[in-house]
C-alpha cells in the first residue's frame, strides 16, 4: 500500500475537522486504529477504502496517493486555467474550492480560494454572508505564512465595516500600509471618489510604493504616462547618479512597461520600445543575479538591503529582519509582469503586440514565471 496514506488521511480528517474518535465511530473502528494509520505503523483492510473515500468525498487513487508527478501536473492545470474564469459567477471559487479540498496542505490555492470569494462577493452584502465565513476560515491559518500581506489586503477589502479596523490593524510596516488597503477597498466597492482621494494620499505617504494593477485609467494613456513618469523619476531618485537600486529595479520594470504601453498608445513608438526593453531587461537582471541582498537606497531607507523575494532583509549591522514577504505588492515576482503583458485589457500594447520582440519578451517571462512558481 502506499506510503504517503496516513498523511492523506490526516489532512482529510482535519478538513473536515473532526477527531480520531470521531471518524473511528463512523468507520467502525477503534481510535488506536486510526492514529496508527496517521503515523505510519499500519493500514486499514483493503475492504475498507472504499468507505473512507466514501467518507472524505474523494476517490481511492487520491486517497492513496504519493505521486508529486500528478500533483505537479495538477498545478500547470491549474494555473493555465485559472485566468480564464469569470469572477463574475461562482465558476472560479468552485474551481479553486475542488484544489483546496484535494490539497488542503497546499497555502497557495487557500490564498488564491480567498482572492477569489473578494473578486466575485465584496460590496455585495448577499454574496459576502456566503462566501466570507470560507474566506475567514483560511485567512486565519494563513497569516502567519508568506501569503500574509495579501490575506490582509484581500480581507480588509470585503470584510463587514465592523471588522475593517482589525484587519487594518495588521498592516503597519512599510511598504504595506493601512491606505493601500483603503485603495483597494474603495475600489473592490466601486467607490471611485474614494479611490481617487486615498490612491492620492497613498502616493504622497509612499513614494508610489504600491504595484498598480489596474487597467488602462479611464482618463486616458496621456494622463497615466504623466503619472508614470513622475513615479519612474521618483524611483531613480532613491539612487546614485540616476541608477535604481537593485532592491527597486522589478518596481521599476513594471511600472517602466506600463509608461511604455503609454507611449505605444500616443504612437511615439520609437521611445515606446526604448522603455520596453529596458524593463525587460532589468527584469532579466534580477531573475538572473547571483546576490543574495539587493540594495534599496540607502538611508532614506535605513540602509537595508533585501532578499529577493522581500521576505527578509538585513541591516547595516547585519542583523536580519523578517518582512512577511510583500506578495500583494511584488519586488520580485514575475507573475506580475506576465500578467501585464499577457492581459489583452491592456490594448496600448496592441500596436505592438504581435511583433517579433514583443512575443520574444512574453515567452521569456512565462518561462521565468514557470522557474519561480517551481521554487515553491
Amino acid at each position: 500500500m502506499n506510503l504517503n496514506f496516513g498523511e492523506n488521511f490526516k489532512n482529510l480528517r482535519k478538513e473536515k475537522n473532526i477527531t480520531q474518535e470521531k471518524v473511528a465511530e463512523v468507520l467502525g473502528v477503534s481510535a488506536q486504529s486510526i492514529s496508527r494509520w496517521e503515523i505510519g505503523i499500519c493500514y486499514p483492510d483493503l475492504e475498507l477504502l472504499p468507505s473512507i473515500a466514501n467518507y472524505f468525498g474523494v476517490s481511492i487513487d487520491a486517497l492513496l496517493s504519493n505521486d508529486t508527478d500528478a500533483k505537479k501536473k495538477d498545478a500547470q492545470i491549474f494555473f493555465a486555467k485559472i485566468n480564464t474564469l469569470s469572477c463574475d459567477t461562482t465558476e472560479e471559487i468552485d474551481f479553486v474550492m475542488e484544489y483546496c479540498k484535494k490539497y488542503p496542505d497546499v497555502d497557495y490555492y487557500a490564498y488564491k480560494l480567498i482572492g477569489a470569494i473578494r473578486d466575485y462577493a465584496a460590496g455585495d452584502k448577499e454574496k459576502t454572508e456566503k462566501y466570507y465565513p470560507i474566506a475567514m476560515k483560511n485567512a486565519q491559518r494563513l497569516l502567519d505564512t508568506r501569503f500574509r500581506t495579501g490575506v490582509i489586503h484581500y480581507m480588509s477589502a470585503m470584510c463587514p465595516e465592523n471588522e475593517l479596523e482589525k484587519w487594518l490593524d495588521m498592516a503597519p510596516y512599510a511598504g504595506f500600509s493601512r491606505r493601500s488597503c483603503l485603495v483597494t477597498r474603495a475600489r473592490t466597492h466601486n467607490d471611485w471618489n474614494a479611490e481617487h482621494i486615498q490612491t492620492g494620499i497613498e502616493t504622497f505617504e509612499a513614494f508610489a510604493i504600491h504595484l498598480d494593477r489596474r487597467c488602462p485609467d479611464k482618463l486616458g494613456s496621456a494622463k497615466k504616462l504623466e503619472f508614470q513618469r513622475s513615479i519612474l523619476r521618483t524611483v531613480e531618485s532613491f539612487g546614485e547618479n540616476g541608477e535604481v537600486p537593485d532592491g527597486w529595479k522589478m518596481f521599476y520594470a513594471y511600472k517602466q512597461l506600463v509608461y511604455a504601453a503609454c507611449l505605444f498608445a500616443q504612437k511615439k513608438t520609437d521611445d515606446g520600445w526604448k522603455n520596453f526593453d529596458s524593463a525587460i531587461e532589468k527584469c532579466k537582471y534580477v531573475f538572473s543575479t547571483e546576490a543574495e541582498w539587493l540594495d534599496v537606497g540607502g538611508r532614506m531607507f535605513s540602509e537595508i538591503k533585501v532578499s529577493k523575494d522581500w521576505s527578509s532583509a538585513v541591516d547595516e549591522n547585519g542583523n536580519e529582519h523578517k518582512l512577511f514577504g510583500i506578495t500583494n505588492i511584488s519586488f520580485y515576482d514575475m507573475e506580475i509582469i506576465c500578467d501585464l503583458l499577457t492581459d489583452p485589457r491592456w490594448s496600448w500594447f496592441n500596436s505592438v503586440r504581435e511583433t517579433e520582440k514583443y512575443q520574444a519578451a512574453v515567452e521569456w517571462v512565462k518561462t521565468a514565471e514557470e522557474k519561480q512558481r517551481a521554487e515553491l
